[in-house]
């Protein structure tokens, strides 16, 4: 169709990258940039092939999707103008070209162009990005690139993290230089955010976590992050555990992991900074009770599969951090409460926690029927109580 008219379309960025790579499969959508009207080339294909169609007319773009799963996401051809470090683009219209020219890295600045059907596609490649590959490196394409837009600071984490790149010497001086001068404090919590949440959603998070200490970015999100060795461990750990106990919300174990040795008022902070909303705010809330006395507060509170995936993952790996795992990401569901062992005298305290999760392991395992539940908490809390 853009051939009948002229307009001249390529397949860009993460795909073709890929593909060069021959990680065929990786994404389940194609990016298309179209030197012309992006939406009415997508209305008409969507007439032609029964694809679905959702238009953004802010944007000037548009997304045919499949049944299947995958996607083809059409957006006009751009030139960007930062008119201050951090601020969103002003754009207009632009030649495949100069679109290039706009984009983060050069192993995202190559494009495929399609030409005629019975032509051979244009491989457009400005700035060296196949070379980058093929050296495995992670390039901007200009000094500023972090200045302009602070986020493709953490997208170089990603990025390096996901395709196994190292970032380029110049590229580093100039990412550290411009965290450390302030440019996180021109994005707003929402955008750092969706970053994060991309990369700690992916595989390896204890290497992007590792890149973030690096390049100074976890103390530019939060001067309480930490990447010690138990972080390391546990976030490992917690990638393994997750392929058998998959969370709801990818992202947020290894978040809330990170965040293993933040005070509560650095919680609170952090949750502020980067905009938490709903899930993420509860959880990181009252993570450091959580972290503290897990079982505990598995008993007081209707934990989430995030939370019980962190909390059994920072678990050390003795005989009993062992079992407290097995606890959290098997839990047996009492009918009993911690106050139906109160009204039975035993005393508030974290003797209350326990019982009820030693409870839940012996019914769990078969050791207690439903009936003898009470019995077995109230003795197995007075046993806790001996001594104090």
């Amino acid at each position: 169709m853009a051939a009948a008219d002229g307009v001249r379309i390529a397949v860009v960025g993460g795909v073709v990258r890929d593909r060069l790579l021959k990680l065929r499969g990786a994404d389940g959508d194609v990016d298309v940039t179209v030197e012309g009207d992006a939406i009415a080339l997508a209305r008409r294909a969507a007439r032609s092939s029964g694809l679905a169609l959702k238009v953004h007319e802010r944007f000037g773009t548009a997304t045919l999707s499949a049944a299947g799963g995958w996607s083809i996401d059409l957006a006009r051809a751009r030139r960007e103008i930062y008119r201050r470090p951090g601020a969103l683009p002003e754009i207009s219209p632009a030649t495949i070209e100069e679109d290039l020219a706009r984009r983060d890295f050069t192993v995202n600045a190559m494009a495929v162009e399609l030409s005629q059907p019975s032509s051979e596609a244009l491989f457009h490649d400005p700035f060296g990005g196949g070379a980058d590959l093929g050296r495995r490196l992670l390039r901007v394409l200009h000094a500023r690139s972090f200045e302009d837009d602070p986020t493709r600071a953490l997208r170089a984490v990603r990025y390096a993290n996901r395709l196994g790149l190292r970032i380029e010497r110049r590229t580093r001086t100039w990412l550290i230089s411009a965290v450390a001068a302030g440019a996180f404090e021109t994005v707003s919590g929402d955008r750092l955010r969706r970053e994060v949440e991309r990369t700690l959603s992916a595989p390896r998070a204890a290497e992007a976590v590792r890149l973030f200490h690096s390049l100074g970015i976890a103390r530019a999100l939060h001067p309480e992050l930490a990447a010690s060795a138990k972080t390391v461990a546990a976030l490992t750990r917690a990638e393994s555990l997750g392929r058998r106990h998959p969370p709801e919300i990818p992202w947020l174990p290894s978040f809330l992991i990170w965040a293993g040795e933040l005070s509560e008022r650095g919680c609170t902070e952090l949750a502020g900074g980067l905009a938490l909303p709903g899930a993420g705010r509860r959880a990181l809330e009252r993570w450091t009770l959580i972290r503290r006395d897990p079982l505990g507060a598995a008993a007081r509170f209707s934990l989430s599969s995030e939370e019980r995936l962190a909390a059994a993952a920072l678990r050390p790996p003795t005989p009993e951090g062992r079992r407290e795992r097995r606890l959290l990401l098997d839990p047996a569901i009492l009918s009993i409460r911690g106050a139906d062992l109160l009204r039975a005298g035993i005393p508030p305290g974290p003797r209350v926690g326990r019982a009820l999760a030693e409870t839940r392991s012996a019914l769990g395992s078969g050791r207690i029927r439903p009936a003898e539940e009470l019995a077995f908490a109230v003795e197995a809390a007075r046993r806790g109580g001996e001594g104090s």
